[in-house]
C-alpha cells in the first residue's frame, strides 16, 4: 500500500503481420501499460486514417440523432457479430463505411422531415386560428368573390390593435379574428400604404405555406388539406426517431469497433523497427509479466522475443497500488494533489487514518456526525453525480460520531453525560473557572497532533531519501532537519516564549542539529566538487535554515485549526440553544423553539461540515504534503479495448 506494485521494463519483438494477435494477448491480459514512442517520419497508414474518419463520422451521427430524438444511450454496448468475422482491414472497414453511409442517409431524411415540421407546424396553427376567427365573422366565398379587394393576413401584439386600426385609418377595414392576429380588407392601390401603415404598428404578414391558393375561399380545405399531409410526416417522424433510438447500443459498438481499429492501426504504424518487424515497449507488473509473455509466445507460435527488466527507483515508471476496498476513496482524494511517483512513499494508506481522525477531531458531536453521515448515504445513493462526496462525509461522519461521543462527549451540541452515565475525558466543564483549562487541553491536543504530523511528513521524506537513493540527503541534510524540528518544538514546549530561559542550556538543544545542518552538506560537497561549489551550498544552505524554522512556526501554529473549529462548534451550537429558550414561553413558543433549534443544528452540520472539510484537506495538502510529497507521477494505464481487435486472422 505504501510502495506500489513492483513493474517490469519490457519490450516484445514480433512479426508485424502477427500484429493482430499480440494485440488481442495483450488486451486480454489487460496488465501492459504500453510506452510508445514517435519515430521521425512516421505517419499513420491509410487503414488507421480511414478508421478515425469513420470514428468521427459515427460519433456525429450519434450526436445529432440523439439531440434530433431526444433520447440518450446509456450503458454497455453490445458487440455486432457481423463486424467481427472479418479477415483483413480493408474488408472491415469497407463493411463499417457502407453501415455508416445508410445511418446518414436515414438521419438527413430524419432531419428534414424534422425541419419541415418545426417549420410549417407554428405557421398552420396561425393560419387555421386566423381561418377559424374569420370564418366567424365572414363567408369566405363572399371574400373570394371581392375582385378589386385585398385581404392581408397580420400578426402581432395583442395589447397593438388600437394602434393598428389607428395607423390603417378609413383607407381599409381591420377584422380581428384572434388575441394577436387581424386581417385588413383593403383595395388593389392602398394595399402598400395598409402593409407600410400595419408595419408602423408592429404588425406584419403572416408567413406563407407552400402551395397556398391565391384564392381566399380556398384557403379552409387547402389548409385541412395541409394538416392532414403534415400529420402524416410526423407520424413517420416519430417512427423513424423509434428507429433510429432502437439502433444507438449497435451505433455505439460500431463506435467501439472504429476506436478499437484505430488504437490497434496506430499501435502497428508506430512500432514499426524494421519491413517485416516491430517492437512494442511499456510496463508490466512483475509478478504477471511471465504470463503475458508466455501468452503471447504461445499465440503466436513462438515466433517473438521478449525482454524485462525489474524497475526499483525511477520516476517515471507508472504506478498502481493495492488497496483495501474502503481506502480507494481516499485515493482520490491523495490526487487531488497529484499522483505518486514510483520512488516515494504513497500517501494514501495513512491519509486513510488521518484525514477522518482530523475531521472527527474538528466536527466531533454524536448527533452532529450521525446526521452527517445519513447525508452522505443519501447522496451516495441517491446522486450518482456525487458518490464519491457521499461516501466521504459518510466515513467522516461517522469517525466525527465516534469522537464527539467518546472523546467529547457530546450529543447535538448538549452533554452525553445528561443522557447516559457516562464522562467524556475532553467534555466541556460545567464550572466557569475550569473552562480556561479545558481550553488550555485543546490548544495543546492540536498542537501535539500538529507536531506528531509534520514529525512523520519530515520522517516519510528520509524514507524517500533510502528509496531514491540519496545517502546524503538522508544524513546531511534530512535526519538533521528532523531533529531541529524536535529540539525546537521541545524547548517551546517546556520552556514556552520565556527567551531568557532559553539561554540557560536548552538553547544548545538548538543549536546542535542547526549548526551541523548549516555546515555537515557544504563541507561534504566541497569535498566532493571543490571549494567554489561547497561555498555556494553553504549559501543556500543558510536560505533553507531560515525557511525551515519559519516554515516550522507557520505550519504547527496552523494545527490550531483543530481547537478553533472546536470552540466554534461549541459558540454556535450555544447560540441556537439560546435563541431557542428566549422564544420557549407557551405552547406556540415551545413549537416553535423546537423548529428552531432543529433548523439550527442542521445548519450547524452543514456549515461546519463543509468547514472542516476544507481545513482538513488544507491541513493535509499544505502543511503535511509540502514536508515530503513530490508527486508527479504516472498512473498505471493499461492497454484495454472496449470491444476486443475486430478482425481475426
Amino acid at each position: 500500500m505504501l510502495r506500489p506494485v513492483t513493474m517490469s521494463r519490457t519490450s516484445i519483438i514480433f512479426l508485424k503481420s502477427e500484429t493482430e494477435q499480440v494485440m488481442e494477448v495483450i488486451n486480454k491480459h489487460g496488465a501492459f501499460h504500453l510506452t510508445i514512442k514517435e519515430l521521425d517520419g512516421q505517419t499513420s497508414s491509410e487503414y488507421a486514417e480511414k478508421a478515425q474518419e469513420l470514428g468521427n463520422r459515427v460519433r456525429d451521427v450519434i450526436n445529432r440523432a440523439t439531440s434530433l430524438t431526444g433520447r440518450k444511450f446509456e450503458g454497455e454496448s453490445n458487440p455486432v457479430p457481423p463486424l467481427q468475422n472479418y479477415r483483413d482491414w480493408p474488408s472491415l472497414l469497407s463493411s463499417i463505411e457502407a453501415e455508416v453511409s445508410s445511418y446518414e442517409k436515414r438521419l438527413r431524411e430524419l432531419e428534414i422531415r424534422s425541419q419541415k415540421v418545426a417549420k410549417y407546424r407554428p405557421i398552420l396553427e396561425i393560419w387555421k386560428s386566423a381561418v377559424d376567427g374569420l370564418s366567424k365573422k365572414a363567408d369566405f366565398n363572399t371574400l373570394g368573390s371581392l375582385k378589386h379587394f385585398r385581404a392581408i393576413f397580420l400578426q402581432g401584439p395583442a395589447d397593438n390593435k388600437e394602434a393598428l386600426k389607428k395607423a390603417i385609418g378609413d383607407s381599409a377595414i381591420v377584422v380581428e379574428t384572434a388575441p394577436t392576429i387581424s386581417i385588413v380588407i383593403c383595395d388593389g392601390k392602398s394595399e402598400r400604404d395598409s402593409l407600410r401603415a400595419a408595419e408602423e404598428a408592429e404588425y406584419r404578414p403572416i408567413e406563407q405555406l407552400d402551395r397556398a391558393p391565391s384564392s381566399h375561399s380556398d384557403l379552409p380545405s387547402f389548409l385541412r388539406s395541409y394538416e392532414k399531409d403534415l400529420k402524416e410526416i410526423e407520424t413517420q417522424l416519430s417512427e423513424s426517431s423509434t428507429s433510429f433510438a432502437r439502433d444507438l447500443p449497435k451505433l455505439r459498438s460500431i463506435e467501439a469497433i472504429l476506436s478499437d481499429s484505430y488504437s490497434v492501426l496506430s499501435i502497428r504504424d508506430k512500432t514499426s523497427l524494421q519491413k517485416n518487424w516491430a517492437i512494442i515497449e511499456g510496463y508490466v507488473p512483475s509478478n504477471l509479466a511471465s504470463d503475458l509473455i508466455a501468452s503471447i509466445s504461445e499465440r503466436v507460435d513462438g515466433r517473438v522475443i521478449p525482454f524485462t527488466k525489474e524497475e526499483h527507483s525511477s520516476s517515471s515508471v507508472p504506478v498502481s497500488f493495492r488497496y483495501p476496498r474502503f481506502m480507494k476513496i481516499f485515493d482520490s482524494i491523495t490526487n487531488l494533489y497529484g499522483t505518486p511517483s514510483y520512488n516515494e512513499v504513497n500517501p494514501t494508506p495513512i491519509l486513510a487514518i488521518t484525514f477522518p481522525l482530523f475531521f472527527g477531531l474538528m466536527f466531533g458531536d454524536l448527533g452532529h456526525g450521525l446526521t452527517l453521515a445519513a447525508i452522505g448515504f443519501f447522496m451516495f445513493k441517491k446522486v450518482a453525480s456525487m458518490k464519491k462526496i457521499g461516501l466521504v462525509l459518510m466515513i467522516a461522519g461517522i469517525v466525527g460520531a465516534l469522537v464527539g461521543g467518546i472523546v467529547y462527549g457530546e450529543i447535538f451540541g448538549k452533554p452525553l453525560a445528561d443522557y447516559i452515565p457516562y464522562q467524556a475525558p475532553l467534555h466541556i466543564p460545567h464550572e466557569e473557572g475550569e473552562f480556561m483549562t479545558y481550553l488550555m487541553q485543546l490548544l495543546k491536543i492540536s498542537l501535539f497532533v500538529g507536531i506528531s504530523q509534520i514529525s512523520l511528513g519530515l520522517s516519510l521524506t528520509i524514507v524517500n531519501n533510502f528509496i531514491q537513493k540519496k545517502y546524503a540527503a538522508a544524513a546531511l541534510v534530512n535526519i538533521p532537519k528532523l531533529a531541529l524540528y524536535w529540539a525546537f518544538m521541545y524547548v517551546v514546549w517546556t520552556t514556552k516564549l520565556q527567551l531568557m530561559q532559553w539561554f540557560g542550556g536548552p538553547i544548545y538543544y538548538i543549536l546542535a542539529p542547526l549548526l551541523f545542518l548549516l555546515l555537515a552538506s557544504p563541507i561534504y560537497s566541497m569535498v566532493k566538487h571543490g571549494r567554489k561549489e561547497g561555498l555556494g551550498h553553504l549559501g543556500e544552505m543558510g536560505f533553507d535554515l531560515f525557511e525551515s524554522m519559519i516554515s516550522f512556526t507557520s505550519n504547527t501554529v496552523s494545527y490550531l485549526r483543530i481547537f478553533a473549529m472546536v470552540i466554534a462548534h461549541i459558540e454556535l451550537t450555544a447560540i441556537f440553544y439560546t435563541l431557542g429558550s428566549m422564544v420557549g414561553g407557551g405552547p406556540t413558543g415551545m413549537i416553535f423553539s423546537g423548529i428552531l433549534i432543529v433548523m439550527g443544528n442542521l445548519f450547524v452540520v452543514l456549515l461546519e461540515g463543509i468547514l472542516v472539510l476544507a481545513q482538513d484537506l488544507r491541513l493535509h495538502f499544505y502543511e503535511w504534503f509540502s514536508k515530503f510529497y513530490q508527486d508527479g507521477g504516472v498512473r498505471f494505464s493499461p492497454f484495454k479495448l472496449s470491444l476486443g481487435v475486430p478482425i481475426r486472422k
